[in-house]
């Protein structure tokens, strides 16, 4: 009897599991035809607002907001080296260079964010000159509105375009949700043009510096442009061994569990409300991007 009441017990347990779980499915594909996309828009924005990001529907991109808070905390090196405890298996390419009697970081990602493919172009400044000889150690402030780049970046994956964004920034991202990649399977077209011959210079010394050959810089006017492929910089070592494919391995699951939950949606508003309903633990992965999340972790340490 009481083998046949534990059986009893675990019938009726999965029979309510799968009874809640067709209803769920069953009550988000309704909300999902009920609701317009102007609801639609709004419900992702205002999950991702607090978060310094915005969804693109044109595009189909989240990306980072110009007032984003991320930039009251600027950035070093350790965000960097967090990265991968956050679920962004990612490549990172600083380049260092003074201009101005300041020194400066413009640094460059590629890689996997949680669900999403994503690059980014940031620009950072040193607040003061510290008495910090390497520039790798120092925490940059992020640049202010006038010291804002008009930066553009194309990213590919296997020579295929993910998707391409330009304007003038501090911090230009784009992240592509539901995509899947290995860093290596991607590069980056990047372009950035400064205000003066003087600054362009160092920069272009910074990525000569760094590693890149002068024949692999196009400049053109105060305009430098170059492939971002294979990282000049060493990475993290945290980017290396098992940890790197076990995060992966976790980042491609929930990439296919997001694609094979919403296959009967076409496009991403339709998607993300699906799952918005359907699975609130998948939404709140999808709407808070990594660095994101690394950042506020950081903030309230």
């Amino acid at each position: 009897w009481i083998i046949i009441g534990i059986f009893a017990v675990t019938l009726l347990l999965v029979v309510v599991f799968c009874c809640l779980r067709h209803w769920r499915h069953k009550r988000a594909k309704c909300l999902v035809r009920k609701r317009c996309d102007q609801e639609k828009m709004q419900d992702i924005n205002q999950a991702l607002k607090p978060f310094g990001f915005a969804y693109d529907d044109q595009k189909d991109i989240f990306y980072s907001l110009e007032d984003a808070w991320q930039r009251e905390f600027g950035y070093g090196k350790l965000y960097d080296e967090m990265a991968p405890a956050m679920n962004m298996i990612i490549d990172s390419e600083p380049i260092y260079f003074e201009y101005g009697d300041r020194r400066w970081m413009i640094e460059f990602w590629k890689g996997q964010y949680g669900v999403t493919t994503g690059a980014e172009a940031g620009i950072y400044v040193e607040e003061e000159w510290g008495n910090e000889e390497d520039p790798q150690k120092v925490f940059y402030q992020c640049a202010s509105l006038d010291e804002e780049l008009p930066i553009s970046i194309v990213l590919y994956k296997n020579g295929k375009r993910l998707f391409q964004r330009e304007k003038k920034h501090w911090w230009l991202t784009a992240f592509k949700p539901g995509v899947f990649s290995e860093p290596e399977a991607l590069h980056m077209e990047c372009s950035i043009r400064f205000p003066d011959q003087e600054m362009r210079q160092a920069f272009v010394g910074g990525m000569e510096e760094c590693g890149y050959l002068r024949s692999a810089i196009d400049v053109n006017g105060n305009q430098v442009s170059f492939l971002y492929a294979e990282p000049k910089n060493k990475q993290t070592i945290l980017r290396l061994g098992h940890m790197t494919k076990r995060i992966q391995r976790q980042n491609r699951r929930n990439c296919r569990r997001y694609l094979r939950l919403t296959k009967k949606y076409i496009r991403t508003i339709d998607k993300v409300d699906y799952i918005r309903y359907r699975l609130p633990g998948l939404y709140r992965k999808l709407t808070a991007v990594g660095r994101l999340r690394m950042q506020v972790g950081i903030k309230n340490t």
